[in-house]
């Protein structure tokens, strides 16, 4: 009895499906020469075939539906697009056509078969997980930066105690501060105020396992994130957490002695650090397409990119600076891990060009030279607030993002 091997969840744009089957084309294309009344011939080699494969996928469930539709809507993007096969590993493959079928006679099942062709490089060539190993290396980098702390609170005077549990209180105050700005109502919100309400009353309780308690509270920093899903605002909030918490662990109160200082510091620094620790969380669950809560273009992932690595940069010297090795090194291995990520995600969204007319001229015809598709209009009046969407005046600089 063969042994059962543990393969990867099959995905396409960051969509997961249930794979069924695979069935896959390659070789060289032949041209068999055969003549009538004549024995033999011979073959042509006339290269290779295009590496291409059909994949079939088969959703069960009562979410049958609506994982058949998220699929499909990933399968649609234009462009080449980052699949996850079970076999080949991480591969840029370009879809190409789309069979779906639906049974009147099967309750909550959905059938979806779609050819993909290389881009690039054939499908044998596998690449790393960079979302998955940027996963292992934030889950390293948060159990270091607890465990820092947890040594570093194991014995506590009573003013330190006092002044840990101040510390606690206004941090989770700006964490309720943060969340009541945020714009809508998630439907989460009720459960995680309903978290945060109790960790406020349980502060004067764990005083006494401070390694606990940070535990509650980055948790709660952690999954902000699923309040905030939409590309950058969702980052934005880690940046006001990040800052602010930056600021008080060097703030200065002269009524402290100088232990209580350092138990300010080393408390906000441990918040500051799971700020952005769940940053990269953040970004590494967000779609890499930009549908549905990712970043809508490659400018907007390198903005991220720069000012995640100049904070990582930045927490890693920090954590040198004060003897925790052990966070120095999870946090420069996050980095290259997240830089690694990020640079895929560049790689395969949409560019953004800047152009500077010098004539008239309509932007629905923009629209049609620079994308192909003259409904792009509509996103180009939108990007770039046109005051006057008919048309663009000359040298005025109009950006616009260009897919595929």
């Amino acid at each position: 009895m063969s042994e059962d091997i543990e393969r990867l969840e099959a995905s396409f744009r960051g969509v997961s499906f249930p794979l069924e089957s695979v069935k896959g084309k390659s070789g060289r294309r032949a041209i068999a020469h055969e003549y009538p009344k004549r024995d033999g011939g011979f073959a042509e080699d006339n290269g290779g075939v295009l590496n291409n494969e059909t994949i079939r996928a088969v959703f069960v469930g009562p979410a049958a539906e609506q994982e058949f539709e998220s699929l499909v809507a990933a399968l649609n993007v234009a462009g080449p697009g980052e699949l996850v096969h079970p076999w080949f590993g991480i591969l840029q493959v370009q879809v190409g056509e789309v069979d779906y079928e639906f049974n009147n006679d099967e309750f909550n099942i959905a059938r979806v078969s779609f050819q993909i062709y290389a881009a690039g490089n054939d499908f044998t060539i596998e690449r790393v997980d960079s979302q998955n190993d940027t996963c292992e290396k934030s889950d390293q980098a948060k159990e270091a930066n607890l465990t820092h702390f947890e040594e570093q609170t194991q014995e506590l005077t009573p003013e330190q105690e006092l002044t840990l549990g101040e510390s606690i209180d206004n941090a989770l105050n700006d964490l309720d501060n943060f969340v009541a700005d945020l714009p809508g109502l998630p439907k989460e919100i009720g459960q995680w105020v309903d978290r945060l309400e109790h960790a406020k009353y349980s502060v004067s309780s764990l005083l006494a396992y401070p390694g606990e308690l940070m535990r509650e509270v980055t948790n709660l920093v952690q999954d902000v994130g699923n309040l905030v899903t939409e590309m950058p605002q969702s980052l934005e909030v880690y940046d006001q957490m990040s800052n602010r918490w930056k600021g008080m662990s060097e703030a200065y109160n002269p009524t402290w002695n100088s232990d209580q200082a350092k138990t300010q510091e080393l408390t906000y620094q441990t918040l500051q650090t799971a700020a952005v620790i769940a940053k990269v969380d953040a970004i590494v669950a967000a779609p890499v397409t930009g549908e549905d809560g990712g970043f809508s273009d490659s400018e907007q992932a390198k903005d991220a990119s720069e000012t995640l690595n100049n904070q990582l940069n930045d927490l890693a010297e920090n954590a040198i600076e004060s003897g925790n090795r052990l966070s120095w090194r999870s946090l420069r291995v996050l980095r290259t891990a997240a830089a690694k990520d990020l640079s895929e995600r560049i790689r395969q969204l949409p560019n953004v060009v800047v152009i500077s007319p010098r004539n008239l001229i309509p932007v629905a015809l923009l629209a049609y030279q620079q994308t192909g598709d003259t409904e792009q209009r509509n996103q180009i009046i939108k990007r770039n607030k046109l005051s006057r969407p008919s048309f663009i005046t000359v040298h005025h600089q109009v950006e616009v993002v260009k897919r595929g």
